[in-house]
């Protein structure tokens, strides 16, 4: 089956899902395995001691590249200008507000809500995608002296989304002494449909 071939058969499939964003994002619970892959990596910006974004570093798997690439790449030069950017940012980025950009923060137990992305860009490393964006919460966040979880889920378990890399996770504009992370497990998250045990960054800041 050939590409062309390929792509057809996943937008029938999932029209069939009623997946409202193109080519896969947000499908529903129902899906009980991975069809997109993406390895993460965050910088923690803090500003004052508090944490006021999230640099985020999203690439992603050759398949779904290929196919992002060859819908979105309309003059098929290997690169994304300002148009094609714009483009993707609305067709498939977009929609993944929805769902918090994958991206869950809790303190005490409370999720965090990130209501604004800035500098959004599209690259490529080594012939796969590479999404670039910034999250920003309403309001510079306290960490101090707080329970901190940080970590990058798909509920719905569509996209397999990790911290990886040589450098998964850094912490900017806050000394070691004053804020640390540590990778623990995600048990204590809970998760309706019970297919992932999602991985978490434990945080460790005070005063």
């Amino acid at each position: 089956m050939d590409l062309t071939a390929i792509k057809q058969f996943n937008a029938a499939r999932l029209a069939g899902l009623g997946v409202a964003a193109i080519l896969g994002f947000g499908a529903p619970a129902a899906v009980a395995h991975p069809h997109v892959w993406v390895t993460g990596a965050s910088t923690l910006r803090f500003q004052d001691s508090r944490l006021a974004s999230i640099g985020m570093r999203w690439q992603f798997d050759g398949f779904f590249s290929q196919v992002l690439t060859g819908d979105f790449d309309k003059n098929q030069d290997g690169t994304f200008d300002a148009e094609e950017t714009a483009a993707m940012k609305e067709q498939v980025f977009t929609s993944l507000r929805d769902y918090g950009y994958f991206t869950h923060l809790r303190i005490n137990d409370v999720e965090t809500v990130f209501d604004r992305v800035e500098n959004f860009s599209i690259g490529t490393d080594k012939g796969e995608l590479v999404y670039v964006f910034d999250l920003l919460p309403a309001a510079p966040i306290e960490l101090a002296n707080v329970k901190a979880h940080f970590s990058l889920y798909d509920p719905t378990v569509y996209v397999d989304i990790i911290l990886g890399g040589d450098k998964p996770l850094i912490l900017e504009g806050v000394s070691a002494d004053k804020c640390t992370w540590s990778f623990g497990t995600g048990d204590e998250i809970s998760n309706p449909n019970g297919f992932i045990t999602p991985q978490v960054v434990q945080l460790s800041c005070k005063t």
